[in-house]
């Protein structure tokens, strides 16, 4: 008894839902062998007779009934529906239709035809390799529009699967759901013109793609549904998947910003200690002489030199030894925890004025050692330094007249990865003379195969070199041939410059923790 009240709860709650959707559904083909749109007796749609119709072909549904599902064969100009698909006229809309395997083509089309400026209709879908695509525009910082896509994950084979898209003009967000899976972009812009939804092709697109593939149900509404409610039409919960989607799009963010404040406030770090970093500053002996007088602890000039003397060689005995030659031991400062703890040693021998020459002698020697270990170098790899700035040059130089404060902004960041590659590479000689692994020079090996790859596509030159009977030779080049390999050189160039900036990330965090907090 308690099951069948149940289930009658949850029929009537599944009823309910459907019945609040029916006002705004405004298509319904479910193609039981004919184009007729059972919502009402407008947008019907003329698909003939299959015997003198190449272009369609009835074919088993979903359920398995005979000519309960339309199969487009990819000839047809498309199924006009007069339907004005316009912002003005829907500013919400939602497509949904249940395709079988993998279709090719515009499913859902527009009668807008793409202007000098290239505006796409956000309101046509086409499958493409087996995934789902909506096309639209989207703003710039400027305010100009730009062609965007949104790409869906692969279709199931040889099965029915779930397509819904709802697009907004008031939210400017665009939806799109597969099955169980959901995808979305935002600030997506319309076009004002009318415009009319065409079914298995369209005039919206510098290409022809007519459909080709089985379809069993269309359905359109004018308002764009929510996740619930196209869950409760499809069957999937896809409520699970939107959230799924919108905590990725969040960490994606996060770590983005993370990466970035990272970046930054390396580069701000990095800065201060090669300005602030400590170094000995030999020290004269006249000076000394002059200012003993002027020690801070009252003591006798012999008790001074002591002191002095025992606080330098205390701290050399901490340095690791390197050698034990003919009774002579020779030290070395190998490690950070040498060089502060020498540096400090030194700054307070200086503070007790010695003024014999033997004791400053010593403090100046162990002094200049240390300069002469911790000084930076640059041991990164300059080719891909350079390589990495190439990019966000060029956007500057290109796009210069048109930048507002978020462009510059950008620039800045692109500009990052070179400088913090730049900067953290360069480490205190003592770091690098005690490794034998150096990552830099691994990322700029690989960088220099791909420039290599690069170079040897276009070095060979296709050509048919003809010898005839009196001796005499000709030559004629493959000018198809030279200039596919012109075309992958730009591409490999494309993809250094490209990989330079994810490289030099990974080698600027690397080197960062290496040569400026851990310095091993």
């Amino acid at each position: 008894m308690c099951s069948l009240i149940l289930f009658f709860f949850l029929y009537s709650a599944e009823m309910r839902g459907q019945d609040s959707l029916s006002s705004n559904l405004i298509i319904q083909y479910e193609f039981n062998g004919d184009g007729t749109n059972i919502v009402n007796t407008k947008y019907y749609l003329k698909i003939g007779d299959e015997t003198k119709n190449y272009d369609f072909k009835w074919m088993p549904g979903r359920d398995g009934s005979e000519r309960s599902a339309l199969l487009f064969t990819g000839n047809s100009n498309g199924l006009k529906t007069s339907l004005n698909i316009s912002p003005q006229i829907l500013p919400e809309l939602t497509y949904i239709a249940w395709v079988y395997d993998r279709p090719d083509g515009f499913l859902f089309g527009s009668t807008l035809p793409v202007n000098s400026e290239k505006k796409f209709s956000s309101r046509s879908l086409q499958f493409s390799k087996g995934t789902v695509i909506a096309g639209f525009n989207k703003l710039d910082t400027l305010k100009k529009p730009y062609f965007a896509s949104l790409q869906t994950s692969k279709l199931k084979k040889d099965k029915w699967n779930f397509i819904a898209l709802t697009v907004s003009s008031v939210d400017s967000v665009l939806r799109l759901y597969v099955n169980n899976e959901y995808f979305e972009s935002k600030g997506v812009c319309y076009t004002p013109n009318n415009s009319f939804l065409i079914i298995g092709n369209t005039v919206n697109s510098p290409y022809t793609r007519p459909y080709r593939g089985r379809v069993d149900e269309i359905r359109v509404y004018n308002k764009a549904l929510t996740a619930a409610e196209i869950s409760l039409i499809s069957g999937f919960s896809i409520s699970n998947a939107q959230e799924r989607l919108e905590r990725n799009a969040t960490l994606k963010k996060a770590l983005i910003a993370g990466l970035i404040a990272f970046l930054f406030l390396s580069v701000v770090y990095m800065i201060v200690v090669l300005i602030t970093e400590r170094r000995y500053r030999p020290i004269k002996v006249s000076s000394f002489r002059s200012d003993s007088n002027k020690a801070p602890i009252d003591r006798k000039t012999e008790e001074a030199n002591k002191l002095a003397s025992d606080c330098v060689e205390n701290a050399f005995e901490t340095w690791e030894t390197v050698s034990e030659e003919g009774g002579q031991v020779l030290k070395s400062p190998t490690k950070h925890k040498h060089f502060k703890t020498t540096y400090k040693a030194l700054a307070e021998a200086k503070s007790y004025n010695p003024d014999d020459i033997d004791v400053i002698n010593r403090m100046n020697e162990l002094g200049n050692l240390l300069n002469k270990l911790s000084k930076r170098k640059f041991y990164g790899n300059w080719f891909l330094a350079i390589l990495t700035l190439i990019f966000p040059i060029v956007y500057f130089l290109i796009e210069r007249n048109h930048l507002d404060t978020k462009g510059m902004i950008g620039v800045g960041v692109m500009l990052l990865p070179a400088l913090a590659y730049i900067l953290s590479n360069f480490a205190p000689n003592y770091v690098v003379a005690n490794r034998t692994n150096k990552v830099g020079g691994i990322f700029g090996k690989v960088i220099a195969f791909i420039m290599g790859a690069a170079a040897s596509a276009v070095a060979v030159d296709y050509y048919t070199e003809t010898t005839w009977s009196d001796g005499s030779k000709t030559t004629e080049y493959d000018t198809g041939s030279n200039a596919i390999s012109l075309v992958i050189w730009v591409l490999l160039i494309i993809a250094a410059i490209l990989l330079s900036m994810i490289l030099a990330i990974i080698a600027a965090i690397i080197a960062f923790f290496r040569n400026y907090i851990f310095y091993i």
